[in-house]
């Protein structure tokens, strides 16, 4: 993602140069400022549809590790050792998986909210100049603007995790069956 942000940074300052300066050759010719606008809100769609993706990716990986916490438990409350370590080793990578998806929609978040900032400050100032002005959608149902699109997918995700990988070890392991059987006892 940061490659894509870096090459958006520097559209979006080049189309900014070009109407502060009015004229000479950084000024965008007629209409371009336009195109490239649209082609910039283009790219926030894409950086938003990722962020529903993630969003789905995360939601299915915390429903795997509950699948399989409730497995582990059922492998231990039927004396299967074994099948409990080793589902439990797998949790722990899928918690790490989840971890990683978690501070990966947390930087695309952050991308895309500067992102649609650059650009509303962008179309703020192609709107004083109106040869440059952006075309807009026409059609029945207008669609939620992409900050509200950010702001919604916002308050449906859970607070981001740590990005700091957490090494599996066998100590973990041995650890979580053995608070699963003090649990499992009671």
């Amino acid at each position: 993602m940061p490659g894509l942000r870096d090459k958006l940074t520097v559209l979006v300052r080049s189309s900014l140069s070009g109407v502060l300066s009015g004229q000479g050759a950084d000024r965008p010719p007629k209409g371009d400022l336009a195109r490239q606008i649209a082609a910039l809100r283009t790219e926030i769609d894409r950086a938003l549809d990722r962020d529903e993706q993630l969003a789905r990716d995360i939601a299915a990986a915390q429903a795997e590790i509950a699948g399989a916490d409730r497995q582990a438990d059922e492998a231990l409350a039927r004396g299967d050792e074994a099948t409990a370590r080793h589902i439990v080793r797998q949790m722990q990578r899928r918690q790490q998986q989840l971890a990683m998806l978690q501070a990966e929609q947390a930087q695309q978040r952050r991308s895309a909210s500067d992102l649609i900032r650059r650009v509303n400050t962008l179309e703020a100032l192609a709107a004083e100049k109106p040869e440059a002005k952006p075309a807009r959608q026409t059609g029945a149902a207008p669609a939620p603007s992409p900050a509200e699109r950010l702001r919604r997918a916002g308050e449906e995700a859970a607070p981001p995790a740590p990005s700091v990988e957490v090494e599996i070890d066998e100590r973990a392991i041995e650890d979580d069956l053995a608070r699963r059987r003090a649990r499992l006892s009671l």
